[in-house]
């Protein structure tokens, strides 16, 4: 038997009408609707790791929760985060960027703190491509890489 096409091939709705739909397949122009401000969440495991999230304004940037004080050596976070935000408590230098988790991913570090962090400036230890060249991240600034195979690669405004 033939599929028949429809431009409500399925529809979830709060009330069976158009005004309350959430998600829409459109099986006649291949188009898959999240009308009314529905967001669609994408996670790596059982709702648990969110990777992804889009909304009306595109997608939504996954910003870490806390503001951590990386420590003296310490590593930035960036796993699952498109902002990775840290505090220091004081100048921290030897900082680690920890690894990224696929080829494109990007990653912005704020640092909301008053005090500088300084990259190890061991490539193979910070993760960063250019951390022996890589002037440090300052008070309340940001710096954003994207991670290329095997390091991160500054992204140069």
């Amino acid at each position: 038997m033939a599929a028949v096409k429809s431009i409500r091939a399925m529809t979830a709705s709060t009330d069976g009408s158009d005004a309350g739909a959430y998600f829409n397949v459109d099986t006649v122009n291949g188009i898959v609707s999240l009308p009314n401000g529905a967001v669609l969440n994408l996670y790596s495991d059982a709702y648990t790791t969110l990777t992804a999230q889009f909304n009306a304004n595109g997608r939504a940037p996954i910003i870490s929760a806390t503001t951590p004080d990386p420590g003296a050596a310490g590593t930035i976070t960036t796993a699952g985060l498109t902002i990775s935000r840290v505090t220091p408590a004081a100048n921290r230098a030897g900082i680690i960027v920890q690894a990224g988790t696929f080829s494109g991913q990007e990653i912005t570090v704020v640092n909301e703190g008053t005090f500088t962090l300084t990259l190890n400036t061991t490539p193979a230890t910070s993760n960063v491509a250019d951390s022996a060249s890589e002037s440090a991240i300052g008070a309340l600034t940001a710096r954003s890489y994207r991670w290329v195979d095997s390091a991160w690669y500054p992204i140069k405004a």
